[in-house]
């Protein structure tokens, strides 16, 4: 198949999207004529010009969706009349009130991962396929306590604090300023802020006051700091403005997540988006729903000798698995299967 993933492709994978264009972009190559264009190129005449010489089977739109998502891909859809358009639904960020508006626009296939996201577009009369995130299985994974004793030397921690580690955007949305209380006794909060999304110095300066570590910087060898850590912990919430939009500030299924929990590290998580349709409590995940939760299952990844088997959970979202799933998606839409 010929296929077109517009997403990001330049710049620092620091950023969850822009992993997710170039993983796709990596798998889909092996078997496929694969054309990867970075949506911020979209005014250009270059961007248009290497679409129509392709003449996609499928243009797969991975960012948002919002409303002007819809209307660029309808657009490739008239440029590229032969195409399937399949539209990613990992961070709908739509108004209640322009929603009705997608019915008229709507792309061939939604790929979606919450049930809430899937139900919304299901009642809009578009077409669905569930689809989560994958991981880089081989890159994170569990090391030795004698690497992870390396590890702190080489990033200069005490081997005695308890490392709770958080990585993404720090932004109020993102709700890290929960963090803060975390920031006692022997424990040593680490967060890890993109260096290209921005953050919001009112939230990272409470951190940092409160005895955060924050780093705002790009790591290459990020799997280095998940193999440092002791626990990784998720406090977003779903949150949505007064137009109905959300500003949670992530995707539906967190990369940073699945990440921690192919190094196999404990994971303190809210029931954000899909992660409890992926994922079952246990074995070291768990699911918390206010601050006394997330301090009680503190105290006892803490104080108890627990067997975590959180890598365990992951292993079938390997990005070859996920990759392979896409094909088939992508080889029905071909033949009609999801008309």
């Amino acid at each position: 198949m010929r296929i077109c993933l517009l997403g990001e492709c330049r710049g620092n994978l620091d950023e969850g999207m822009r992993n997710i264009t170039l993983c796709f972009a990596d798998y889909l190559s092996k078997n496929h004529q694969i054309l990867a264009l970075d949506l911020r190129d979209v005014f250009s005449k270059d961007f248009w010009e290497k679409i129509r010489d392709l003449k996609p089977d499928i243009v797969h739109y991975l960012h948002g969706p919002t409303i002007r998502s819809f209307i660029l891909a309808k657009i490739i859809s008239l440029y590229c009349k032969d195409a399937k358009i399949v539209m990613s639904g990992m961070r709908p960020v739509i108004p209640y009130l322009l929603r009705e508006f997608i019915s008229l626009i709507k792309s061939d296939l939604i790929l979606t991962q919450s049930y809430e996201t899937e139900k919304m577009f299901k009642r809009l009369g578009c077409k669905t396929e569930f689809l989560p995130i994958g991981v880089d299985i081989n890159k994170f994974k569990p090391v030795p306590k004698e690497t992870k004793r390396e590890l702190r030397q080489k990033y200069g921690f005490d081997e005695e604090k308890f490392i709770i580690l958080h990585i993404g955007s720090i932004k109020k949305g993102r709700n890290v300023q929960l963090l803060t209380k975390l920031q006692r006794d022997d424990n040593q909060i680490l967060i890890v802020g993109s260096s290209s999304t921005g953050i919001d110095p009112k939230v990272s300066q409470s951190l940092i006051e409160s005895g955060c570590l924050v780093w705002v910087k790009y790591i290459k060898n990020i799997e280095e700091i998940y193999a440092l850590s002791d626990c990784y912990i998720y406090p977003t919430v779903s949150r949505y403005d007064f137009l109905g939009r959300a500003i949670a500030d992530s995707i539906e299924m967190p990369l940073t997540v699945v990440e921690a929990m192919s190094c196999n590290l404990p994971v303190i998580t809210t029931k954000f988006g899909a992660l409890p349709r992926v994922f079952k409590e246990g074995d070291g995940l768990f699911f918390v729903e206010n601050e006394d939760d997330i301090f009680m299952v503190l105290e006892r990844i803490k104080k108890t000798n627990m067997k975590v088997k959180t890598r365990e959970k992951v292993l079938p979202y390997s990005w070859e698995n996920i990759g392979k799933r896409l094909e088939e998606i992508y080889s029905n839409l071909m033949v009609g299967e999801n008309q």
